[in-house]
């Protein structure tokens, strides 16, 4: 297969970039995809470094560096996608990819969802799918979502009438383990892991380290707003860390808290936990709810007494059983053999011929 991969035009595409999921699901798909014997073109960053079958350089440093700054990564960078780095990546990509053309059937891959919708509109006679959506809004003919949650949640957003269609799917993110480090023997602290914004549940956090009287690392992006007063003396704040760090951290945690206050459409930490061994108490909605065994990986929680009192029962959950459960079903091998059987799925599909019955099938394991 032929895949013209849109890289996140915020971020170079590099292993270590770890604030920004969506660079690392474009990371992990072009160097899992170009091992299985893919063609794997990757539209980005000049200072992307990823393994795929050939690179191409779509936004210019200088562009990059006057939007952006010369911020480091570990700085979360603003989201918007109107900007002159966004107008002059998706000129350039459509441009190339048109150029790039294989065959009828070559992909093109918007994992950054509306962010790319430009340089897409310029390729409708590619399979354009979005691979990944962990955001609120869609626009391709082919739609992958990383959850249930999230693909229910959307349904009226992509039809006005609440109609699924036969080519959206879901897939889960898909991991390689030997990156996790598995620790059965914990330390005594919570970690909170992720974005420093209320909407994540700060304060929940807070609150509970405080009544538990139990330590708590904040770590993530510390430029971000938000109302966290940092007068928790159980309590460290740590800025965005490497991903040897984040490795640490997550395999001595106690438990991982996430109390997001929306439905996260997935919530990446909690697998990278489980991979761990690390229990999670979470919220019991969105994706959260979906991945989140309760009182097998974790506990899902309603209220600030149920987070207390899952505090007290976290060593019940088997760190062993975190981690065959998250080998089982967020495999990046598993996880790449579901794309494949579902590209193969968008090649077949037809809209007059709906009642064909072909040889291959994505429930068969070929």
């Amino acid at each position: 297969m032929v895949f013209h991969v849109l890289a996140i035009p915020v971020y170079p595409t590099r292993r270590e970039i770890t604030i920004c999921p969506f660079t690392q699901k474009v990371y992990k798909f072009c160097k899992a995809m170009t091992g299985r014997g893919h063609t794997v073109f990757h539209y980005g960053h000049p200072e992307s470094k990823v393994e795929c079958t050939q690179h191409f350089n779509v936004v210019s440093v200088e562009t990059y560096n006057k939007v952006y700054g010369k911020k480091s990564w570990r700085d979360f960078h603003h989201q918007t996608i109107k900007n002159e780095v966004h107008e002059e990546f998706n000129k350039n990509a459509a441009t190339l990819i048109k150029k790039n053309k294989q065959s009828p059937n070559d992909f093109v891959l918007a994992f950054w969802g509306i962010g790319h919708a430009p340089a897409c509109e310029e390729l409708k006679d590619f399979h354009v799918v979005e691979p990944s959506i962990g955001y609120d809004s869609a626009f391709a003919p082919f739609k992958v979502f990383e959850t249930y949650a999230q693909w229910h949640k959307m349904l009226y957003k992509i039809n006005p009438k609440g109609l699924p269609s036969f080519t959206d799917h879901v897939i889960p993110p898909g991991f390689d383990f030997k990156d996790f480090k598995y620790n059965s023997q914990k330390e005594n602290y919570m970690l909170f892991l992720g974005r420093m914004v209320d909407a994540k549940g700060l304060s929940i956090a807070q609150q509970l380290s405080k009544a538990c009287s139990f330590p708590v690392k904040f770590v993530g992006p510390q430029n971000l707003k938000n109302t966290l007063e940092k007068d928790n003396p159980h309590a460290e704040y740590i800025h965005t860390v490497s991903h040897k760090e984040r490795q640490e951290l997550l395999s001595k945690a106690k438990f991982l808290i996430m109390p997001s206050l929306y439905a996260e459409p997935c919530g990446w930490a909690l697998i990278e936990a489980l991979a761990s061994g690390t229990p999670v108490l979470s919220t019991d909605w969105g994706g959260l709810a979906e991945y989140n065994q309760h009182g097998k990986t974790g506990f899902n929680c309603h209220s600030l007494n149920e987070f207390y009192h899952a505090v007290h029962l976290v060593e019940t959950i088997n760190p062993s059983y975190c981690r065959k459960y998250a080998e089982e079903n967020f495999n990046i091998d598993l996880v790449m053999k579901m794309y494949e059987n579902y590209f193969k799925h968008i090649m077949d599909y037809n809209q007059h011929e709906k009642g064909i019955i072909k040889e291959n099938c994505r429930f068969l394991k070929k």
